[in-house]
Formats: C-alpha cells, sequence, structure tokens
C-alpha cells in the first residue's frame, strides 16, 4: 500500500512530529484526502508499526504468523532454537527503527503514549507465550512467568537496536546471539 509506504519512510527520515499528511501525500504521489482516508497520523504510525513487526499487512496475531507457528510446533529444544533464530533474522532488522519512531513518538503525544503501554502488553504477552513453548526445556527454578520476565527485559528494542544498529551486527549475527542468549539464559 503506497500511503504506508510512504508514511514508513517519511517517519523514519523525518520523525513523527517533523512529518505532516502534506509530507506523506507526496512521498506516495496521491492526494492529502487520500492520505487521511486511510486515517490520522497517529493511525498511520500505528499502520506502520504492525506491519514492521509482522511484515505484511494481513489481519493475523503475532502467534498465528507462520514462524511462530513452526516455533510452537518444534518437537524438541534444538528446533525452538532454530524457530527463534529464524524469526530473530526475518523480524528483528525489520522491526528495530519504527520500533524506535513509535518510542519516540509516545514520549510527545498522549495517544500513542497509550498505544506504545499497550505495545509493550502485548509484547510481554508474546514473550510469555514463548515462554510457555519453552516451558520443557527451562532451567530448574525458572518458570514461564520468569523466563517472561527476562526475555522481556533483555530481548527488547535497546538490545537489538545497539546491536543491528549500533555495533553494525548482520541480521544472521544478531538472531545466532539471539538463540544462543534464549539458551543460556533460560533453558537447561
Amino acid at each position: 500500500m503506497a500511503v504506508l509506504d510512504a508514511a514508513g519512510r517519511c517517519f523514519l527520515e523525518r520523525g513523527y512530529a517533523a512529518t505532516t499528511m502534506k509530507d506523506v501525500a507526496a512521498a506516495a504521489g496521491v492526494s492529502v484526502p487520500t492520505v487521511f482516508a486511510q486515517g490520522g497520523k497517529a493511525a498511520l504510525l500505528l499502520a506502520c508499526v504492525d506491519r514492521a513487526l509482522v511484515g505484511d499487512d494481513e489481519d493475523a496475531p503475532l502467534l498465528a504468523r507462520e514462524l511462530f507457528v513452526q516455533l510452537a510446533e518444534a518437537p524438541d529444544k534444538a528446533g525452538k532454537l532454530a524457530a527463534l533464530q529464524a524469526i530473530a533474522i526475518d523480524r528483528g532488522p525489520a522491526t528495530t527503527p519504527m520500533l524506535r519512531a513509535f518510542e519516540a513518538a509516545a514520549a510527545a503525544d498522549p495517544e500513542l503514549a497509550a498505544a506504545w503501554t499497550e505495545y509493550e502488553g502485548r509484547r510481554y504477552a508474546d514473550m510469555r507465550a514463548i515462554a510457555g513453548m519453552l516451558a520443557p526445556w527451562l532451567r530448574p527454578g525458572l518458570d514461564a512467568d520468569a523466563a517472561a520476565d527476562i526475555a522481556w527485559a533483555t530481548f527488547g528494542l535497546e538490545t537489538a537496536e545497539r546491536l543491528l544498529r549500533d555495533r553494525g551486527w548482520s541480521a544472521p549475527r544478531y538472531a545466532e546471539w539471539f538463540a544462543d542468549a534464549v539458551d543460556r539464559l533460560l533453558l537447561r
């Protein structure tokens, strides 16, 4: 969708506050009313975030996506770690820039601040679901709730951004580290 593509580019290049609907229209090659037909600026940002998180415009929950289904269906620890590595390769680099734009916008916009809080709640719920998928292999004394807490804190935006952007890690290197870190921190 041209409007979302353009909005995403504008938010990443200019920042949320500096991007106008006229900027999005010009970047998309459409009229301003066409952009507004997609929703307000906050709605555009949230649609861009959703697209970055899942990789498309389909209306399906994250845990119903193919890579997460593979994670759920993997029969052993090695399969679970391979699925987590595939998820990290696929989504890690794609999500960090848009999530940073979302976080920055949320700091200045109350509507987006509430959406950011909701996003973090969903991210925790997803981490809790993944921890549940790993339950048979969790370290002794570590339950799924504690594992979710550790994963939520350790594998957030800051970690991915620091390694991928600031340290220049490739997606495969980041994904390998991610799977290894899950194994070392959470699993026996």
